[in-house]
């Protein structure tokens, strides 16, 4: 039985009610029964062998030869992370009212990453009532299907890593905790022009205070030194996962007035926050790149919702388990989708003799994207027995080493 064909019956939110849909006419071979399908999903198909199955699926991605088109510049690694709001139609403390997102329905929200290369790298849920920003954090701390993981990015240590987000991902405590996780924090801030900027001293406050772009507050730094072992120890404890970003955040900001530990990270990330807004408003190129990487993330969204297309889009699980595994079923699907995309225009390349319209050929795919499904059909027949087919010409060595110019 292909885990790929049950994927995507899990992704589709069929998982808790097989019997429901065979009964009513299901697509499937007939030499799949129910029973099957029970004991294939009891046995095996749990959150962390579909983790697992996906981050085969990014290390492959990252292995192949045609992706590192997309990086723009060989000693930055970019990501980006993007929510999107889910309903439920079933009874479950996670999901909340939200008529803004739901209407009448309740649900919840989907985080979900990206790296450049455009292979999903982890996704994570949360209630639509909570701030992306800690969650953003918790997926690049303990995502063990992370990006920086595989061969070709295990020199991270020597790469910058910049990771975006838009508003809803972004606090100033955020750029202090991403800070001591070694990752430069890049958001599109709406209205940056109305941010508060922040100096180090009074006397810098004082200095600049004629230009046209300059500080009007202080930071207190008595504040922050005060609190930095506790600072460290946070945030040690978060970055070898004794515990998670978004509890640890929210325990500290749940009282009417933050708590003196969570008001010493604000402090500290708004001179980090201060540094980055002057740099984007500076580099036009920094600009472009966070656009266009926040674009593949939402990108992405849309290819989410081309393939969650059963039930009008509603999740019928419950727990947070359940939900979990059925929206790591889909970012398998979508790496599964970009993965076989790779290897389509890597066979079309090799099958290219003139170095010239190899060169024609890379430059058009740089210039666009591979999160692209016009060409799946999301309602077609899923066969459980098809015989094999070879679907390209080359060879996968051939295809892994491609020859790409630029």
């Amino acid at each position: 039985m292909s885990i790929y064909n049950y994927c995507v019956l899990a992704s589709l939110g069929y998982s808790a009610a097989l019997p429901h849909f065979l009964a009513c006419g299901s697509p499937l071979h007939d030499g799949v029964s129910d029973k099957q399908l029970r004991d294939t999903e009891k046995l095996w198909f749990s959150s962390d062998n579909v983790k697992k199955a996906n981050e085969c699926i990014v290390e492959f991605i990252q292995g192949l030869r045609l992706p590192t088109i997309f990086n723009d510049k060989d000693d930055i690694l970019h990501t980006s992370s993007d929510g999107k709001k889910v309903v439920v139609a079933v009874n479950s403390l996670l999901a909340n009212y939200s008529y803004k997102y739901y209407g009448k329905e309740k649900g919840i929200s989907v985080n979900s990453f990206v790296d450049e290369k455009q292979s999903f790298f982890h996704v994570n849920i949360l209630t639509s009532s909570d701030r992306e920003a800690p969650y953003m954090m918790d997926g690049l701390a303990k995502s063990k299907a992370s990006v920086f993981r595989h061969t070709n990015l295990r020199e991270r240590t020597s790469k910058k890593h910049i990771h975006s987000t838009d508003t809803h991902g972004y606090t100033e405590a955020i750029f202090a905790g991403l800070h001591f996780l070694d990752v430069s924090f890049a958001p599109r801030i709406a209205k940056v022009n109305k941010q508060t900027l922040y100096a180090y001293e009074a006397k810098s406050l004082q200095k600049n205070s004629n230009y046209f772009i300059a500080p009007n507050s202080v930071i207190n730094k008595k504040l922050i030194l005060d609190n930095w072992d506790d600072i460290l120890r946070l945030m040690a404890s978060i970055k070898l996962n004794y515990c998670s970003a978004s509890q640890m955040f929210k325990m500290l900001s749940a009282s009417a007035k933050d708590s003196e530990l969570y008001r010493a990270m604000k402090e500290f990330g708004r001179l980090i926050k201060s540094k980055f807004i002057l740099s984007y408003i500076n580099d036009s190129d920094l600009r472009k790149a966070i656009t266009k990487q926040l674009n593949r993330a939402e990108l992405g969204q849309k290819l989410s919702e081309a393939i969650f297309f059963g039930r009008k889009g509603q999740l019928h699980v419950g727990t947070p388990e359940e939900m979990q595994c059925v929206m790591t079923c889909k970012t398998l699907l979508k790496n599964t989708i970009i993965l076989w995309n790779y290897l389509f225009l890597s066979d079309y390349c090799c099958s290219s003799e003139s170095n010239e319209e190899k060169q024609q050929i890379v430059e058009s795919i740089s210039s666009g994207s591979v999160i692209s499904w016009r060409h799946i059909n999301m309602h077609g027949v899923y066969d459980f027995d098809q015989k094999y087919i070879r679907s390209f010409k080359s060879t996968l060595k051939q295809m892994q080493n491609v020859r790409i110019s630029f």
